[in-house]
């Protein structure tokens, strides 16, 4: 069994699109509160204020935080959540039906690991675009992928070798 690493990716929880917009309004009224404010003894307006400045510095931690992590090895899959430290490992000689496809319709997805729903399993964290394959019992999984490309080409490699 090779331990050579085909493919590797990892995506960070900070650069969700759900997440990003949602801290962005909240930084975004609290900045607005602050400067609409009359406030004469300025408590109010300065609690707002650093509200403001926690929400910025937060959003800039979450960038760093690493969600989802995929890895081709040999003929395993391993996806690996690093928050919740989280393996799960795939076995590629039964998979078929490689797609890439819209990750969903949805222009705003939540990030998740390891759901499952409707027989299938999604693995995601921000992007459009997912690797779509059954596996040998039948189960759907659709991993999301910043280079989704990239990861049906090392999948389809795994597959021959």
């Amino acid at each position: 069994m090779s331990t050579e690493v085909k493919y590797h990716e990892k995506q960070y929880l900070g650069f969700n699109r759900f997440g990003l917009l949602r801290r962005i309004v909240i930084m975004l009224f609290c900045f607005l509160f602050y400067f609409a404010s009359d406030d004469d003894q300025g408590d109010t307006a300065n609690l707002f204020f650093y509200v403001g400045i926690a929400i910025l510095v937060m959003s800039g931690i979450a960038m760093l935080i690493s969600h989802l992590e995929t890895n081709i090895i040999g003929s395993k899959l391993i996806l690996s959540g690093p928050m919740t430290h989280k393996k799960v490992e795939l076995e590629l000689n039964g998979i078929s039906n490689i797609h890439i496809r819209p990750y969903s319709k949805f222009i705003m997805n939540r990030p998740m690991f390891n759901l499952h729903r409707n027989n299938a399993r999604r693995f995601y964290t921000h992007g459009n675009m997912c690797v779509e394959f059954t596996t040998s019992e039948g189960e759907v999984i659709r991993l999301g992928s910043q280079r989704p490309e990239g990861l049906k080409r090392s999948l389809e490699a795994a597959l021959r070798s």
